[in-house]
């Protein structure tokens, strides 16, 4: 790894206790030693990213997800999978066959073919499936790391990194005109750190209770069961008030390439049925979700996230707009392609 001090060159046996022994001095993250292999030389590199340059600022939750979607790209392979089929495949054809060639007692060859592939068809399907899978356990980690490693060599977080737990839940700045509901306060402090209360007069609320009165209600949500039941919960809870679903909706990721989902315990089938009864999403969608199928609100770049609030609050507070209701069926997030930011 590279020495974000001095930035000479440093092997394993030349950074023991992530000191460098070419300048003294110590570092944060080893790739070598931390889950997601970061370094503190790329999680500035990501930052940089994130932010736009600086412009924007972003919470510790959404910097996991980015770095742990690229060490899945980086580091999971399909070669496994290929290596499994090539080897085992052959075998198992060539037990089948020799079983039915004998034929007799050697019926135990055909039964140990068939088991073997099933097992490597099941290798595959199981190696191509884990490449969609975040690992939601290395958050926790990557918070530690980041909250202590990093703020004892570097004083605080990386420039334009906030930590969600010091933000307000809700903020409402006078004369409000549309709320924005979103259950993951590191979005609602995203978009708070991020002055959209304020240059766009939007109350954000992380809770339904917080909500101001009479403005129209925008819902950010996860693609996931009861990301896509909050919208629903929301209307009940306001009757007679306009609620917007501005997504995630899971036909935005269930098929699109670099939505990486997390895999969660399947929902229970009377939330499946409360959605499908609902209407408001496909057959395809259901489908997806009831796997226990999940794309995390933190995991959209944050341009295109904020890009897409800004969006939804003009075409909301645009009353006479025609339409209105095309938007609100449809959702204003959408997942950009691998060049999207």
């Amino acid at each position: 790894m590279i020495c974000p001090h001095c930035e000479r060159s440093l092997l394993l046996k030349e950074r023991p206790g992530r000191v460098c022994s070419k300048c003294g001095r110590r570092y944060a993250l080893d790739p070598k030693t931390n889950s997601l292999r970061l370094s503190d030389a790329r999680i500035k590199r990501l930052v940089e990213k994130l932010t736009d340059g600086g412009q924007l600022t972003i919470s510790v939750n959404q910097l996991w997800a980015a770095a742990a979607r690229t060490t899945q790209k980086a580091g999971k392979s399909i070669a496994g999978g290929i290596g499994c089929a090539v080897l085992g495949v052959p075998v198992a054809v060539a037990l089948i066959a020799a079983g039915v060639s004998i034929g007799g007692a050697a019926v135990v060859l055909v039964v140990l073919g068939a088991l073997l592939l099933v097992f490597v068809v099941g290798a595959v399907v199981s190696t191509v499936s884990d490449r969609r899978a975040l690992n939601e356990s290395t958050l926790s980690t990557f918070r530690t790391s980041l909250l202590t490693d990093w703020k004892q060599i570097y004083g605080s977080l990386p420039p334009g990194v906030i930590e969600h737990y010091t933000a307000p839940a809700v903020q409402q700045p006078e004369g409000a005109h549309v709320a924005l509901l979103c259950h993951d306060k590191s979005i609602a402090a995203f978009l708070i750190a991020n002055e959209i209360p304020q240059r766009y007069g939007v109350a954000v609320a992380t809770e339904i209770q917080q909500l101001p009165d009479a403005v129209p209600v925008i819902v950010l949500h996860d693609a996931s069961p009861a990301g896509c039941q909050l919208p629903l919960r929301t209307r009940a809870a306001l009757p007679g008030r306009r609620v917007v679903d501005a997504g995630l909706p899971p036909r935005a990721v269930m098929n699109a390439k670099g939505a990486v989902a997390v895999r969660r315990p399947k929902p229970a089938p009377d939330l499946i049925g409360r959605l499908r009864d609902s209407g408001t999403l496909t057959e395809a969608e259901l489908a997806w979700l009831a796997k226990g199928w999940t794309v995390l609100l933190i995991a959209v770049p944050p341009v295109r996230l904020i890009a897409a609030v800004v969006r939804a609050v003009e075409r909301v507070g645009a009353t006479t707009d025609p339409d209105r209701r095309r938007a609100e069926a449809v959702g204003f997030l959408t997942w950009p392609g691998e060049s999207g930011r």
